[in-house]
């Protein structure tokens, strides 16, 4: 009986660090006059965060991380605004969750990634390749809670 109380709060507390690297944050947005709000787990240690809305309605959630990194969410009036350059010619569509990504390495070997899907985008540039994985779980997380 002790053996399997032992086990039980193993899993319970593994359970409460299941997102210790990250941090709960909230992306904001107005979709077609209505506010919109979804909560997202964005990896530890951003330097700052900024939310921008263009002339044409655009609007992205940045946050910036110390030596580069830059993870990014969008709700976009214009799906065609780029939030940063690919090389369609070097990097092929890949689908995950009924999404279209891109994910490379860019020419000082770091990571980048965008995902695609609706009138949304999430992203993220110049990771090191031991962090790629931290930033790829908030943009599958915001994913999965956007298309349900």
């Amino acid at each position: 009986m002790r053996l399997m109380a032992f086990c039980i709060l193993i899993i319970a507390c593994n359970s409460c660090f299941l997102f210790s690297d990250f941090r709960k944050k909230q992306f904001s947005f107005s979709q077609d006059g209505k506010n919109q709000t979804v909560k997202i787990p964005v990896p530890k240690k951003f330097d700052k965060s900024e939310m921008i809305t263009d002339s044409l309605g655009n609007q992205v959630k940045y946050y910036y991380y110390a030596g580069g990194p830059v993870l990014y969410f969008a709700y976009l009036k214009d799906t065609s605004t780029k939030l940063q350059p690919i090389n369609y010619d070097m990097n092929v569509e890949r689908e995950l969750y009924q999404t279209i990504y891109f994910k490379g390495l860019d020419s000082s070997n770091h990571y980048w990634r965008e995902t695609r899907f609706g009138n949304y985008k999430a992203g993220y540039k110049n990771v090191d390749e031991d962090a790629d994985g931290m930033f790829d779980s908030s943009i599958n997380y915001f994913t999965l809670r956007m298309m349900h």
